[in-house]
């Protein structure tokens, strides 16, 4: 429930100004009026809950609102550079008026949300603590304060500052960085800016005093975002708008020329009108501008803001409005980390003592994820702003418990379903986790996974014979070095899926069981250091792969990475003539396409075996050195140069990277190998050519990726650079023999496939590989979802010629 729907009083000589501010309280009945002349009239008529006014004649209005509505919560419009106003709501606080301010320059969004926590706060819990307990310690005009904490409620707090100090010093609007406040010298509650509503002296027993009067926000700071993901596919944008709409979602316009006047729009529709599509909606205020003007559309969905840029078609003065649908909409993630509701089968509870009053609580979260929760709470009676840190305890589904840190990272209002308010303000508090045990982790992963398909599981300690026979019934043939019928391998990969799998930090394995029996399984391994490989997709024959299994393992597969909180690129990849990831998941690459967040690339795979001696050493080549730190410098800029950024990144391809040192600390503490050697042929002045090759423990991916090498040939034109390759092929090979390796393996360009051929390199196809940021995590598997939606209705194909995804 929320504050009861009473009249809100807006008082504002600017109609565009007006509007904005009714427009921002759709949930209130509005009152908009031009001077405050005619606001008397109307306060006389009826008493508003709220009144909204610039800071003129500050004092006498609110001398007149005392008698005549001195009940109404008032709060003042004033900008930070307007310098008259800011003094006049300075002598307001200093004759003793209580009142709130609010930044002229907030956005329509911001100025709604921020109203609905003023009404909210009123009729929040506020506690008095003991002033000698609470020191605050804040930064104001880069100096630094402590004061004493009077009062703490869940929106703000009244502080308690030295005589000395002056009221001219905190104007009201003005900001309180780095916000603290620590109870008998323990940190319980930190925000990073506060805002200053009132400042006024005061005298008592001890002398005279300070006291401010300080709000902050509903919501911590997020980390700095990564650039916005731009969808770009028409059908794409108006797929995601109609969904906004069925999931009633506000959508705002703002104009170009003024970004103060921000509208809610209502009854939005979209529709087709002469083959242009259109959003056609109501608006209680007029938004400046005529046809063909443009103005930005905006919008929040599923944890995501999406903006983009529209074209005015039909401006009424009634609020009638057309726009066209924008072109393009620019995606940003507002949470890390996806959540999900556990189902009965899979409760948690969260228990914890109230930051402010001791008092013992537990609570069902409403969602959650490895890396934290939500929970309800009730504002009017509870006090958890935040900011707050907690000691915590979260009880499993097993009955077992783990300890743990909670930071609540926002609080905001539950919906009211238009219920009338019973006095209760039930709140949603996001909490995020620190020092979470890592069992505790693998219990919500579990869950998690269950929530999103109870087929699927974890299968890291499935026999590996069984995963290898589901295979060979798949079809799956694609792994040279491990021939099907030959199962003097089995123990290896064995070995090698129990090290990995059962870890959950260096990979996950899945598999998706029926009364039948396994029906389909794919891993996902950290191939590099911030880099998830989706792999070894595999579906028994008889399932329809274009329905259920295929669209749940791969999903859940992708999903699997992104909860891995240092997970920072997602990578497919497959056979060129492999059809159904070809269509699938080369169109998603093509439709996702985004310079510096994706990266879609296409290779040979070449193949040595090396049963037989070794061929005698060719001394007239080049000769071939192992790469130091200047050669790493040389590779990332390379690499740069030719806009390959997104490789660099998740190929660990950085200068202090290349070597995988950190990457092979990893694997090494869970008794597995990982390492990446560079092999160089000096040229006059750079290298002609470089070779990267990796190593891996065998069977880590089955294409032994992991034991490949790559070629790096900056100019293919110059005289020697043939014989540089040829030179590093041979070390290559000369490299897997000292390893032990049954074959060496080259992922290359199309243009150095003749060259291996000539070594005796074995061409067997060409590759296909796609590796994007998850940033764009959401946008792949709503499309993924898509997809299959469209071919559910489809036949069967026949999938007897088919491999799996790689």
């Amino acid at each position: 429930m929320s504050v009861p729907i009473r009249d809100v009083l807006v008082v504002h000589p600017n109609a565009g100004r007006r509007a904005a501010l009714a427009s921002a309280l759709p949930s209130y009945r509005v009152v908009a009026v031009e001077s405050k002349t005619e606001a008397a009239f109307r306060i006389a008529d009826a008493a508003p809950a709220l009144i909204i006014a610039p800071p003129d004649d500050a004092r006498l209005f609110l001398r007149q609102v005392a008698d005549t509505a001195p009940d109404a919560l008032r709060v003042f419009i004033c900008s930070k550079s307007d310098p008259a106003g800011l003094a006049e709501l300075m002598q307001s606080a200093a004759e003793g008026h209580v009142f709130s301010v609010l930044d002229d320059a907030l956005s329509g969004p911001e100025l709604g949300r921020t109203i609905s926590h003023l009404l909210q706060h009123r009729g929040s819990a506020f506690a008095t603590v003991l002033p000698a307990s609470y020191a605050v310690h804040f930064e104001c005009n880069e100096q630094s304060y402590v004061a004493r904490c009077l009062e703490i409620g869940n929106f703000g707090a009244t502080l308690l500052l030295p005589g000395d100090l002056s009221a001219a010093g905190f104007p009201p609007g003005a900001a309180l960085e780095g916000l603290r406040i620590e109870r008998e010298g323990h940190l319980f509650f930190k925000t990073t800016w506060a805002h200053v509503q009132r400042a006024q002296p005061v005298t008592d027993g001890q002398g005279t005093h300070l006291r401010l009067g300080v709000s902050w926000a509903t919501a911590m700071h997020p980390p700095p975002p990564v650039p916005g993901v731009t969808m770009e596919e028409p059908s794409e944008v108006v797929a995601t708008l109609r969904k906004a709409l069925r999931r009633e979602a506000v959508l705002w316009l703002q104009s170009e020329d003024d970004p103060s006047v921000q509208l809610r729009v209502d009854a939005p529709s979209v529709e087709v009108v002469d083959g242009v599509t259109v959003l056609r909606c109501q608006s209680s205020g007029m938004l400046e501008g005529a046809p063909g003007d443009e103005v930005d559309l905006f919008f929040e969905m599923g944890g995501q803001s999406h903006s983009g840029t529209c074209t005015l078609i039909v401006n009424d003065p009634d609020g009638k409005m057309v726009v066209r649908v924008p072109r393009s909409l620019v995606i940003r993630n507002w949470r890390s980390l996806p959540r999900f509701k556990p189902d009965p089968e899979h409760q948690f509870l969260i228990s914890f003592q109230a930051p402010v009053t001791g008092q013992p609580t537990t609570r069902a979260p409403l969602d959650l994820s490895v890396g934290g929760l939500s929970f309800p709470f009730d504002a009017s009676s509870e006090i958890i702003p935040a900011g707050s840190r907690l000691e915590a305890s979260l009880l499993l589904p097993d009955g077992t418990s783990a300890g743990c840190q909670l930071e609540v990272r926002s609080i905001h209002a539950l919906p009211s379903n238009g219920r009338p308010d019973g006095g209760l303000r039930p709140f949603r508090a996001g909490v995020r986790f620190s020092g979470l045990s890592q069992s505790a982790r693998d219990v919500i992963l579990r869950a998690f996974v269950a929530s999103r398909c109870a087929a699927v599981s974890e299968g890291w300690d499935v026999p590996f014979a069984n995963i290898w026979h589901l295979m060979e019934e798949a079809r799956y043939r694609f792994h040279p070095d491990y021939p099907f019928g030959d199962d003097s391998v089995l123990p290896v990969l064995q070995d090698t899926h129990r090290k990995v799998y059962s870890t959950g930090d260096l990979g996950r394995c899945l598999v998706y069981t029926s009364d039948r029996g396994l029906q389909g399984q794919i891993a996902g391994l950290r191939i590099h250091s911030r880099t998830w490989l989706v792999q070894h997709l595999a579906v028994r024959p008889g399932v329809r792969r274009n329905e259920q299994v295929s669209y749940e393992l791969s999903n859940l597969a992708v999903e699997m990475g992104e909860v891995q909180p240092d997970i920072e690129f997602i990578r497919y990849s497959w056979r060129k003539d492999n059809r159904w990831p070809s269509r699938r998941i080369g169109w998603l690459a093509r439709a996702l396409e985004t310079p510096g967040l994706s990266f879609l690339r296409h290779f040979s795979y070449l193949r040595l075996p090396l049963t037989g001696e070794a061929p005698p050493r060719r001394e007239d080549l080049p000769k071939v050195r192992d790469g130091v730190r200047t050669d790493y410098v040389w590779i990332e800029l390379h690499l740069r140069d030719r806009g390959e950024l997104v490789r660099v990144l998740s190929e660990d391809l950085l200068t202090d990277e290349v070597d995988l040192r950190v990457l092979s600390e990893r694997y090494k503490a869970h008794g597995m190998h990982r390492r990446r050697r560079v092999f160089v042929v000096d040229g006059e002045y750079t290298p002609l050519a470089v070779a990267l090759s990796e190593e891996g423990t065998p069977g880590l991916n089955l294409l032994e990726k992991t034991n490949a090498f790559w070629l790096l040939v900056p100019n293919r034109n110059h005289p020697q650079a043939r014989a540089a390759t040829q030179a590093l092929i041979q070390r290559c090979v000369e490299h897997a023999r000292e390893r032990g390796r049954p074959s060496a393996i080259a992922l290359v360009e199309e243009e150095d496939v003749e060259v291996l051929e000539h070594a005796g390199f074995q061409d067997l196809g060409r590759f296909s590989e796609w590796i994007f940021h998850r940033s764009m995590l959401r946008r792949v598997t709503e499309l993924w979802r898509s997809v299959f939606e469209r071919l559910g209705g489809a036949p069967a194909p026949d999938w007897s010629t088919e491999e799996g995804v790689e």
